[in-house]
């Protein structure tokens, strides 16, 4: 039986980094406690350095005595900091970065309906933001705990040495009620952390969604509505963060109200003791300055709760993220199979429906794809078309033993090794922003440069990128911005040509092409398909005519019709009507 952590998937990680590099972090959690004693010694020191001073028969040899360990303590504390800050502070941005990459990775491994379901923005958050509070967390805020607690233990411990029981209980008599308030706070703390976070996960959703959509928005001159929008949402980050400030904000003032309280009852009860002579002036002045390390820590104490509660909320928003499973993985491929020669395509009664739904989007779809062979799919818009290239694609787990590919059936391939044989141009086209060569050969080093010169050139990009001042060196901007429609579409092609892939998918990557274009992209497609299993999604006959068969469907996601572009024609009304409508623009 598994047992249930509150923090599954983040705390097993830091769990992991804790374990791998613990004595780093250990010998560091004792150089704070060092540096928190040698600093607590100082106001001891101090006091028997002024007691020698005020004495008759003092001896200056030996108040310097006092000053010189007083240095030595400052100087030692000091080299003791560098170090636990070094050791820490070194493992904790080590921490951060690891976490920052075990989440993108983990990211990549999402299946599309995720990014459907969640906020853009909330996932750049928590990418960015939320590692980085994890690690002041880790870091300042553990280390700044062990530092209040052994600053109050030895504090008391030199108060009890310095004077006496009874004062030392009036100095920390408010620590409990103190503590109690705090401890009483931090799950409202924690409430209202997460409120901010969700509105900064709002606004970065936002910049990032209007940056993205700048040309709509000049189009139909909405820059105000948008910059009311944003107005609006930042006042409401504005509110939660004055909501969270409420909380916590009045932590300080109130330790300070309390400790001034003892700071003056002290001055009353210890200046009658050193009236009384049952209290040296240098043991005054230590106990003096020991309340002030008394207030000090506990008055942090309302800061590294807050930074606790701030790491707690993320690394819960962490998990929303990492205990988020694959719903297309390897569990049930059989690895030994490394590579795919050549690739046929065997479909059999395929009916499928997204997850969470109750609607068919393909409803007994069957087809056979020889190695080499090309089908075109055709038919209205939302009919399934693109869901079935996904399917191809293992992109959704479409039902057992429904998709065929060389033989194995989908669900035993692994997806390393089907995509890999894939080359596939999306309905909406997508470009990094990164240089054209460089989206072409898309990071792949098994890519020549001449590779992807020669996939331009059958895109009938290559003349274009090259009239650009950089030719293949110019960078396109986010989403390929600063290209034509038409221009994005042809470099997504020449990418998915590039490759030489086994398994060509083309989903309607036509659309922004003009007749000509289009025409001379068909004739250069015609010899680059060669010895290439191709799937284009299209609404054009034109494009349909690479097809050695057609398959037509229906608005239901069922098949109207399949076969050579004579045999529709001489069976098919669907398939005529199609012509009807279409045969003006062919």
């Amino acid at each position: 039986m598994k047992t249930k952590t509150r923090f599954p998937g983040c705390k097993r990680k830091l769990l992991g980094y804790f374990g791998k590099y613990w004595p780093r972090y250990t010998v560091g959690i004792v150089f704070v406690i060092v540096t928190t004693i040698l600093n607590s010694t100082i106001p001891d020191l101090l006091g028997k350095a002024i007691d020698v001073a005020e004495s008759e028969n003092g001896q200056l040899a030996e108040m310097m005595r006092y000053v010189w360990l007083m240095a030595g303590c400052a100087i030692v504390a000091f080299a003791c900091r560098l170090t636990w800050r070094q050791l820490i502070m070194g493992f904790t941005r080590a921490v951060e970065m690891n976490i920052r990459n075990d989440l993108f990775e983990h990211l990549q491994k999402l299946p599309p309906e995720y990014y459907v379901k969640n906020n853009t923005g909330d996932l750049i958050t928590k990418c960015i933001q939320d590692t980085t509070t994890i690690r002041q967390m880790l870091g300042m805020g553990l280390v700044g705990l062990i530092d209040v607690l052994t600053t109050n233990v030895v504090t008391i411990l030199y108060m009890v040495k310095t004077t006496d029981v009874r004062l030392t209980l009036l100095a920390v008599i408010p620590i409990p009620f103190l503590l109690f308030a705090l401890i009483k706070l931090r799950s409202e703390m924690r409430r209202r952390f997460s409120i901010v976070r969700l509105k900064v996960s709002d606004i970065a959703g936002k910049v990032q969604e209007n940056i993205t959509g700048i040309r709509v928005i000049k189009a139909f001159a909405q820059e105000e509505s948008e910059n009311r929008i944003f107005s609006d949402m930042s006042r409401d980050k504005w509110k939660a963060e004055m909501s969270l400030v409420r909380v916590f904000g009045l932590i300080n003032p109130l330790t300070s109200l309390v400790f001034g309280a003892v700071f003056a009852l002290f001055l009353y009860f210890g200046a009658k003791m050193v009236i009384a002579g049952t209290l040296t002036i240098g043991a005054f002045v230590a106990f003096n300055t020991y309340i002030g390390y008394l207030m000090n820590p506990v008055a942090r104490l309302s800061r590294i709760i807050q930074v606790w509660q701030r790491g707690l909320v993320s690394m819960q928003r962490m998990d929303t993220i990492l205990t988020a499973e694959p719903t297309v993985n390897d569990d049930r491929a059989d690895m030994s199979i490394k590579a795919l020669s050549e690739i046929s395509i065997e479909v059999s009664d395929l009916t499928f429906r997204y997850p969470g739904t109750d609607v068919d989007v393909l409803k007994n779809i069957s087809f056979s794809l020889p190695s080499g062979g090309i089908l075109a799919v055709m038919g209205p818009t939302g009919c399934g078309k693109s869901t079935l290239l996904a399917l191809l694609m293992k992109m959704w787990n479409a039902p057992d033993e429904s998709i065929y590919v060389s033989g194995h059936p989908i669900e035993k391939l692994p997806i390393n090794t089907l995509r890999s044989n894939v080359g596939y141009v999306p309905q909406d086209t997508f470009l990094f922003s990164d240089s054209i060569m460089d989206n072409i050969r898309f990071y792949d080093d098994s890519v020549s440069e001449e590779d992807a010169i020669n996939a331009a050139k059958a895109a009938v990009i290559h003349n274009n990128i090259s009239e650009f001042e950089k030719g293949y060196g110019t960078v396109v901007g986010e989403r390929g911005m600063t290209l034509s429609g038409g221009q994005k579409q042809r470099v997504s092609i020449a990418r998915a040509l590039a490759r030489h892939p086994s398994l060509l998918l083309l989903d309607d990557c036509l659309s922004a092409v003009d007749a000509e274009t289009e025409h001379e992209i068909i004739n250069n497609l015609k010899d680059v398909l060669a010895g290439s299993t191709t799937v284009i999604v299209t609404h054009r006959i034109n494009a349909a005519s690479l097809a050695d068969r057609i398959l037509l469907m229906n608005e239901e996601g069922g098949i109207a019709a399949i076969g050579t572009h004579e045999e529709l024609v001489a069976t098919s009304p669907e398939y005529n009507r199609l012509l009807e409508i279409t045969e003006g623009g062919v």
